[in-house]
């Protein structure tokens, strides 16, 4: 009997397994199973960023590092450009104050005078000029006298995204508003200020003779220049600019809690951005193909109810009522009335003629027999 018990444990387990089978698996369970069982990773945060107050030491390598050079720390208030100021007036006309950065650069350039074309080229006008547009106000200082426009500094999102994916500011997530702020002042400094073409990092002479458009030469060398092309000459890269010192440092407090990314160079971190941009399109790819692949095992196990039920149910059946006719054989054996009765050991037939036949010669042949012969 208790053989009899274990196997209806058995083909209890079984039906409810069956029935078990029926049963969707919850979402959550899908994607434990998908996670774990191929190793899906989420996609994660940039882990190349990091707190500006890790990154830089002070201001004054925020200054110097972030731009490439493009900007100096100068401790010398007298001797530095300011990225910001502020100017009242009407749209398009100024206040009477001067420009603080055409007070600068009159003390930086010998024989100064405000330059009446803008010297970069990307965005940026052919000629200063003021900006009437009422609507011009992210960068408002500059309204009077221009190398901007409204089109390309209409709003933080605008200034923000004019160079394309990789050369955001908040490119390790939200900046806070304060340090958000100098990036605009930067950025609305870079586009818009006259005074910025005094420092080019190449000359116009320099670009003319090494580039035709964006294609620029490698190693051609001008003995009039006495330059040698490096192939990286642009009419728009900064150089050596000296910025105020309490602007750098007021910069450098703002941010230091916030994040940014790599070696802290803008430029060569827009690099990084893209390479990671790929890393991170090629793991969600993965991860996808990952969990292709798990949901497709989930559905083909969740096929096999269409037949594990029936054959678990024939082949409980069958070990069912094989363990019920065992238990009968065995039952009519202890009764003493087996289904299936030995014929026991076989008859030597030779044996029972012969063992006959000499016991009919020995009766024939004894004296006084009454049925014996009479001698003739």
């Amino acid at each position: 009997m208790r053989k009899s018990s274990s196997f209806m444990c058995v083909l209890v387990v079984l039906l409810a397994g069956g029935a078990e089978a029926q049963r969707p698996l919850p979402s959550e369970t899908i994607s434990l199973f998908g996670l774990v069982a191929f190793g899906a990773q989420g996609v994660d945060a940039w882990a190349n960023c990091q707190k500006f107050s890790d990154i830089y030491a002070d201001g004054r390598e925020l200054i110097e590092v972030m731009w490439g050079g493009a900007f100096t720390y100068q401790p010398n208030e007298t001797k530095g450009y300011s990225l910001w100021w502020f100017e009242g007036g009407t749209a398009g006309n100024a206040d009477g104050t001067l420009n603080p950065n055409d007070v600068a650069a009159a003390s930086l350039i010998a024989g100064y005078t405000p330059p009446n074309t803008c010297g970069l080229s990307y965005f940026h006008k052919d000629f200063p000029g003021p900006e009437s547009d009422s609507n011009f106000s992210e960068c408002y200082p500059w309204h009077a006298n221009a190398c901007c426009q409204q089109e390309t500094t209409a709003t933080t999102t605008k200034l923000r995204n004019s160079y394309g994916p990789g050369y955001e500011w908040d490119r390790c997530g939200p900046l806070s508003h304060a340090c958000e702020s100098f990036f605009v002042m930067e950025a609305c400094f870079y586009e818009c200020e006259v005074n910025t073409g005094f420092y080019r990092k190449y000359t116009d002479d320099q670009y003319n003779f090494c580039c035709q458009g964006w294609n620029c030469n490698t190693g051609t060398y001008n003995a009039t220049l006495n330059y040698t092309c490096t192939g990286n000459e642009n009419q728009w890269q900064l150089h050596a600019m000296p910025i105020k010192a309490s602007f750098a440092d007021s910069w450098y407090r703002a941010c230091a809690e916030d994040y940014f990314c790599g070696t802290g160079d803008y430029f060569s971190c827009a690099t990084d951005y893209h390479s990671e941009q790929a890393r991170l399109a090629a793991l969600a790819a993965e991860r996808v193909a990952n969990m292709t692949s798990a949901l497709a095992a989930l559905a083909y196990i969740q096929s096999l109810q269409d037949w594990v039920i029936p054959v678990a149910v024939v082949g409980a059946i069958l070990l069912l009522v094989l363990c019920g006719f065992t238990i009968f054989l065995i039952c009519k054996e202890k009764s003493g009335e087996p289904v299936f009765k030995s014929l026991g050991d076989p008859v030597d037939k030779t044996n029972s003629v012969n063992s006959t036949v000499s016991k009919t010669s020995a009766s024939l042949g004894r004296p006084g027999h009454p049925g014996g012969l009479k001698a003739v």
